[in-house]
């Protein structure tokens, strides 16, 4: 479990980092003719202050003797699909590949995902019922964290809608747009897990890692406003897909 625990977060880690390279080199790359980019600016942000809490948290359960649990592994391994799908399409996309695929209508597969994380939320909090309880302390590593959790739900908020906005408009569904979508709830929750495992004295505050998640704070309302900005059509950014330009069904 404890190396489980470890490795899954170094891969994250390691992703989260590679996104942040990929998307500085492509904006240093295309400044002079597409100019700033918010949306790339903030996912920046968000890259060199999630891949650092992973690769710290995997090098403290890997190497340093901290305990890895059950939640720990649920809330993280969920977040690996959709997080190296988006990395893989980042990639594609800087080598001049296609970096996107389109879903057609709204397969049965598709169809399933609420469902099916129903059923895993499910799981998830019946695992944090049935644990030891949580002491009541404060703790500023479990407040920085509960921040974050909220931001991360709102933006994933924020990302589903659009995808559903602009579902509407090409009549299917971005894999690219669903696989961010889903990276930020799956943050939201392992973030809620550190909470639980904090409160219960499993994992202690480290100073760097403190440091971490204090900076993903405004990074993660940075982004946020650039995604609500986006989604309102208040935000021009050349990562901005607008009706005009929207790819047809056919």
């Amino acid at each position: 479990m404890t190396a489980a625990v470890a490795v899954v977060n170094l891969v994250l880690g390691m992703a989260y980092t590679c996104y942040g390279v990929l998307t500085a080199v492509e904006m240093k790359r295309d400044w002079r003719t597409l100019g700033f980019s918010h949306f790339g600016a903030a996912w920046i942000l968000m890259a060199f202050t999630c891949g650092p809490h992973h690769l710290a948290h995997g090098v403290h359960v890997g190497l340093e003797g901290r305990d890895g649990g059950v939640l720990d592994l649920l809330s993280v391994v969920v977040g690996l699909p959709v997080g190296v799908l988006w990395l893989y399409l980042r990639i594609e996309a800087f080598a001049g590949g296609r970096g996107d695929r389109f879903v057609p209508g709204t397969p049965l597969w598709l169809s399933a995902v609420p469902t099916v994380a129903g059923m895993y939320l499910t799981v998830l909090v019946a695992g944090v019922l049935v644990g030891p309880g949580l002491g009541l302390r404060f703790s500023l590593m479990a407040a920085a964290n509960a921040v974050l959790v909220v931001i991360y739900l709102a933006i994933g908020w924020f990302l589903l809608c659009t995808q559903l906005r602009n579902r509407k408009v090409v009549r299917g569904w971005s894999v690219s747009g669903l696989s961010l979508t889903g990276v930020f709830p799956t943050c939201a929750l392992m973030h809620a897990v550190w909470i639980v495992y904090d409160l219960r004295g499993t994992y202690h505050a480290d100073g760097h890692g403190l440091v971490i998640d204090l900076l993903s704070i405004p990074a993660g309302l940075y982004f946020l406003w650039v995604v609500r900005g986006l989604y309102r059509d208040s935000l021009r950014d050349w990562n901005r897909v607008t009706y005009e330009e929207a790819p047809t069904a056919a």
